[in-house]
C-alpha cells in the first residue's frame, strides 16, 4: 500500500496538470462518483481546481465552490499524469479529471469520492492523527494520542491513522529500528526520551522518503549497499538497497551485522479474530525481548553489476 511519502508525491505529480486549471471533463466509475455525476450533471466543468492536497495516505482536492475529491489508493491504486487525454480507456481506470494542461487518471484505486462542504468533515479525514509530513511535524499531538493505548505495542500502535497519519509497513519498521525501539514493547514503558526521538524519526525518515521516492537508507549507507554484494538479495536490483530492515530477511544488520529478522505481530485484536502484519527488525540493536527461532542464512544470488 502507498505510503504517505508516495501519495504526497502522486498530489505534486497531478498538481502540475490540475492546481489553478479549470475543469473541462470529469468522468467516474466508482459508485459513489458515478452516482454524483449523473444527479449532478455538469455541476464541475468550468470550476477551478483550488489546490491537491494529502493527509497521511488521503488525497483530497478542493474545487471553488465548495466542492472536492478524495481519493484513497488502497493497495494498488494509482494517479497517472497525460499531457493530452488519451483517447482510449483503460479497464483499469476509475476517473478522469481534464484540465487545458492535461489529465490526471486514477488506476485501480476502490475510492474516489466527489463531495460539497469543508473536505476536512470527511469520515476518513476528521478521525486522522498527526501527517507525519507536515513542518513542522505535531510531536506534542502525536504524543498525546500515542500514550492514549498504554497498553498497545508501539508497532502495532504506528499502523493506527489516528494516531499518525501516513505511516505504512516499510515506515513503521525503518522508524523503529533506527529508533531501535523493540516492535513488541508496550506504549506504556516508553520513555519520555524514547518518546521524542520516536517523533523526531518519524518526521526525519518520513521526509526522507517523501524526497527520495521511497528510500530510508542514507547516501552512505546506499553507497554500502551497493559495494557489498553480502549486504543484499542481488546486486544492482533496483529495491534491494533501499531500507535497513524492510525486505531484508536474514541479510546483515547495517549497524551490527547480525541476521535482519521478520515476524508476524498482531497488530489489532478483533473479537473473533486477529489481524496481523509482518515487522521487520534487528534483533541486537532493538534488544528484541520475544523468542526468536534459529535464523536461515538464506542464499544469495550473486550477480555482478554490468560496466
Amino acid at each position: 500500500m502507498p505510503e504517505g511519502p508516495e501519495v504526497r508525491r502522486y498530489a505534486d505529480s497531478i498538481a502540475t496538470v490540475l492546481e489553478g486549471e479549470a475543469i473541462d471533463s470529469i468522468t467516474a466509475r466508482t459508485k459513489q462518483a458515478k452516482a454524483w455525476l449523473q444527479a449532478n450533471p455538469g455541476a464541475l466543468i468550468g470550476r477551478r481546481i483550488e489546490s491537491v492536497k494529502t493527509i497521511g495516505k488521503h488525497l483530497f482536492i478542493p474545487i471553488e465552490g465548495g466542492y472536492y475529491f478524495y481519493s484513497h489508493l488502497m493497495m494498488w491504486g494509482r494517479w497517472f499524469v497525460h499531457e493530452v487525454s488519451p483517447d482510449e480507456v483503460d479497464r483499469r481506470e476509475r476517473a478522469r479529471i481534464v484540465t487545458a494542461k492535461g489529465a490526471a487518471i486514477l488506476h485501480s484505486a476502490p475510492v474516489f469520492e466527489i463531495g460539497t462542504g469543508d473536505p476536512m468533515q470527511h469520515p476518513q479525514l476528521s478521525l486522522l492523527g498527526a501527517d507525519v509530513l507536515a513542518v513542522p511535524f505535531d510531536a506534542i499531538e502525536f504524543q498525546r494520542r500515542l500514550l492514549l493505548h498504554p497498553t498497545r505495542e508501539i508497532g502495532a500502535a504506528l499502523l493506527e491513522q489516528s494516531i499518525a497519519a501516513g505511516i505504512g509497513n516499510y515506515l513503521r519498521a525503518e522508524i523503529l529500528f533506527l529508533c531501535k525501539l523493540d516492535p513488541w514493547k508496550l506504549v506504556s514503558e516508553l520513555t519520555e526520551a524514547e518518546l521524542t526521538d520516536l517523533s523526531d524519526k518519524i518526521s526525519s525518515i518520513s521526509q526522507r522518503a517523501y524526497a527520495t521516492g521511497g528510500v530510508t537508507v542514507t547516501e552512505v549507507d546506499r553507497a554500502r549497499m551497493r559495494e557489498d554484494p553480502d549486504l543484499v538479495y542481488r546486486a544492482g536490483s533496483e529495491w534491494g538497497d533501499r531500507h535497513y530492515v524492510f525486505r531484508r530477511t536474514n541479510l546483515p544488520c547495517l549497524i551490527c551485522a547480525t541476521p535482519i529478522r521478520q515476524k508476524r505481530q498482531v497488530t489489532r485484536q478483533l473479537e473473533d479474530e486477529e489481524k496481523t502484519r509482518i515487522i521487520y527488525f534487528c534483533p541486537v540493536c532493538q534488544q528484541v525481548a520475544i523468542d526468536l527461532k534459529p535464523a536461515r542464512k538464506k542464499s544469495i544470488a550473486r550477480q555482478t553489476v554490468p560496466s
